[in-house]
């Protein structure tokens, strides 16, 4: 016989059938993830990368049917930009998409690709990076707890200035610049003659304003995102360095996965060098728009100066990246 409680408990369990069914028919994953990442990147939330990284995250929960769910905090979220790095080594943090600035802290050769006016343009930096050089710098990784999944771009670092031009190199005399830890880094502008100083990105903004440090050199993508428009207002195209990004993955979380999520894992980042790539162009097309339009002066440097003004450095560097890296990359660029 069927009484009054039955009948609810089977129109009750029917509805909840109901709702649930269309979701796992329309998305088809798991309703829990198996696994959860953190992964964190080298800026704050207002940085278009953000939304490439939402995306990929996406991308992965498609390839692995839900069971990985990949969770994206910004800069300082999770640590500074140098200790995400040690956390990525230790596991703490699971993926990291990071600057070539930082990862030359670890992996010394990587500064192969901060050379100072190496690169003509994108194509032939993306050109090193998807060949055996890329190959071969990944392949250093691993030593140091990461492995590195892909590539992806930045930016062409430029120098913004509170209210300096610096269209040839003595221009630099005295400026004093924050610069990424990356010893390479140090080395271009104390060869022209500046005083570059490493901070933490998270206190650009108050050193700026208080005139501790004059100048940042950092894709121009990278200005409104911390707000550093509100207290540069030149902007030098010196564009001297590509700016290399890799998204890695720590290797303890890494070699812990089963083998099929560790094929879409790498899948999934293999696609997130176009997007990267595509969208830092795009948007640093639309920045430079937007920084005219609050009054920053964007200016032309005479490239071929500073490029002979830091030949200085590529010797200083030779040894510490090594010779025959450092002459394939030299090569390829100038193909």
């Amino acid at each position: 016989m069927i009484n009054r409680r039955t009948v609810l408990k089977t129109a009750a369990l029917a509805a909840s059938q109901a709702v649930a069914l269309p979701y796992l028919a329309r998305e088809g994953f798991a309703q829990t993830p198996v696994q959860t990442l953190k992964c964190t990147f080298a800026d704050t939330r207002n940085h278009p990368l953000y939304q490439v990284l939402l995306r990929f995250a996406g991308n992965v929960k498609k390839k692995t049917n839900g069971a990985i769910e990949v969770q994206v905090f910004s800069t300082g979220e999770l640590g500074s930009q140098t200790n995400i790095l040690t956390g990525l080594q230790t596991g703490i943090i699971d993926l990291c998409a990071h600057t070539s600035g930082y990862i030359d802290t670890l992996i010394p050769q990587f500064q192969v690709m901060d050379l100072p006016f190496l690169f003509k343009d994108l194509a032939t930096a993306e050109k090193v990076l998807d060949g055996p050089t890329g190959s071969q710098l990944a392949s250093l990784m691993p030593a140091k707890g990461i492995y590195g999944l892909s590539y992806g771009y930045w930016g062409w670092r430029v120098t913004s200035t509170i209210d300096r031009k610096v269209p040839e190199p003595e221009d630099m005399k005295g400026l004093k610049i924050r610069v990424q830890p990356g010893p390479i880094f140090a080395g271009m502008f104390r060869a022209l003659g500046a005083n570059p100083i490493a901070i933490d990105y998270s206190e650009i903004y108050l050193a700026l304003s208080q005139h501790t440090i004059e100048a940042i050199e950092t894709p121009i993508i990278a200005l409104p995102s911390a707000k550093h428009y509100e207290v540069v207002k030149t902007i030098n195209l010196t564009n001297h360095v590509y700016n290399a990004g890799v998204m890695m993955v720590s290797k303890r979380k890494f070699d812990a996965m089963p083998k099929n999520h560790q094929d879409n894992l790498r899948a999934a980042a293999a696609e997130l060098t176009g997007d990267w790539r595509k969208t830092m162009v795009q948007k640093t097309d639309e920045t430079s728009i937007f920084l005219k339009g609050k009054g920053l002066t964007i200016n032309p440097v005479d490239r071929v100066a500073y490029r002979k003004a830091l030949e200085v450095v590529y010797k200083e560097f030779r040894n510490v990246i090594g010779g025959d890296l450092m002459d394939s990359v030299v090569k390829q660029a100038e193909a």
